[in-house]
């Protein structure tokens, strides 16, 4: 059985660095994106080692110190001409800084810095790429929502594009590193935003928290890739993580997606809450006793500290930060909608990831409406992996996934 950190389930063996499974779990998820040129074993390693990982501001401070010194490294490349090695070392310090924060609490001093600072250095990136990666903005209940958009090449031939939403605690930085890059290589477009409670939007907007719906949002972003060039109407949507059930949920109710992916797909919120270690805590506790118990839990574990306090911000519930909330509000459940789902869809998860959500995969793909659907279970004999949202091996996620699309779309590249 996968171990479960609030109701989603990580690895069931950790890479062995760490004590603690949720701080061995980010490292291990830093590390992952090598394969992207957006980290290095050797830098990697070398703050791991300097970190005293029951001190929370220690993995802040090293993580930054490494991202600062990566990112000088690619200011000089710059500054010398070499805009590849620039390019390769804004994207590592970006994925450093974004690590930083992961341990930063929405009340500490370097939250909104260490956040801002992963976003500076990946646009710095993105400048370095030909064709330029763009940056967007979304328009959408008066917030401009910040997002991406890189293809292939120049030219306004039109091609199918990949919409990717993140999950939870992702940054869209970090989804465009795991799933952007390898859909350029294969020849679509990319796209990604900030939604109502993802990361970038609430850094900016601190009320642009998750919600019931998001088919406004997604709509309005829709619109907006639409009047891009080079895009047609072969738009794929693929959701990590509560990702997942975010684009499903986009899917019951929008006509212009033409192919899902959830990774993994979720149907009911508050049940995978109900399922959860903490959420079990939390009902065998009274509510006087509650904020005690979950403090004290938490102060040897500062980057699962982290992972909560902004889990609950993102919800809704800053009183969190002040110790006087510990119950969002979750009311995100689509199990009686998904029949409305007719496009093809990928449903993927790991055997690992606990029955909850093995359980959820099976009862999606036979709910849905689509006609084409496919179910793929990754393992780590077959596969290679068995981590949540294949962060242990995105070369093979990524492998199943394009690989699916480009059948459903006839698509091949080059043409």
């Amino acid at each position: 059985m996968a171990r479960l950190t609030l109701g989603m389930a990580r690895a069931p063996k950790s890479i062995g660095i760490f004590k603690d499974p949720e701080t061995d779990w980010a490292f291990n998820r830093t590390l992952e994106f090598m394969s992207e040129k957006a980290a290095e074993m050797g830098e990697c390693l070398y703050a791991a080692r300097r970190i005293d990982e029951q001190d929370g501001d220690s993995w802040i401070s090293e993580w930054a110190a490494l991202a600062e010194r990566v990112e000088s490294l690619g200011d000089e490349s710059l500054r010398n001409g070499h805009t590849i090695s620039a390019r390769e070392a804004f994207l590592r310090a970006s994925n450093y800084w974004r690590t930083a924060e992961y341990a930063c609490t929405p009340n500490h001093h370097r939250f909104h810095e260490t956040w801002q600072r992963s976003v500076n250095a990946f646009r710095k990136a993105c400048r370095l790429f030909n064709p330029p990666i763009q940056v967007l903005e979304v328009s959408f209940e008066g917030r401009m929502l910040p997002g991406y958009f890189m293809r292939p090449d120049s030219s306004d031939i039109a091609r199918p594009t990949m919409f990717a939403a993140g999950g939870n605690d992702s940054s869209s930085e970090e989804i465009l590193t795991a799933v952007g890059f390898s859909a350029v290589r294969r020849g679509y477009n990319f796209f990604t935003f900030d939604y109502p409670g993802h990361r970038g939007a609430v850094h900016l907007y601190a009320d642009c928290v998750k919600r019931a719906d998001y088919s406004g949002a997604f709509a309005a972003a829709l619109d907006l890739l639409k009047s891009l060039r080079g895009v047609d109407d072969r738009i794929a949507l693929s959701g990590y993580s509560y990702g997942g059930y975010v684009v499903s949920q986009v899917a019951t109710r929008e006509p212009r997606v033409r192919a899902l992916i959830a990774d993994s797909p979720l149907m009911d919120i508050p049940a995978l809450q109900r399922s959860s270690a903490f959420s079990r805590v939390f009902r065998a506790i009274p509510d006087r006793l509650l904020i005690k118990a979950v403090e004290k839990k938490l102060k040897s574990t500062p980057v699962l500290k982290g992972l909560v306090y902004y889990t609950f911000w993102s919800w809704g519930c800053p009183n969190v930060i002040e110790g006087r909330e510990w119950k969002p509000k979750l009311d995100s459940v689509i199990t009686e909608e998904v029949h409305k789902i007719r496009c093809p869809t990928l449903a993927l998860v790991s055997k690992h990831e606990g029955d909850f959500m093995l359980e959820q995969a099976e009862a999606f793909i036979q709910k849905i409406g689509s006609e084409r659907k496919r179910l793929h279970v990754f393992t780590q004999e077959q596969d290679g992996s068995y981590d949540h949202c294949q962060l242990d091996n995105i070369s093979r996620g990524q492998q199943v996934m394009y690989d699916w699309l480009d059948d459903i779309l006839g698509y091949r590249y080059p043409p």
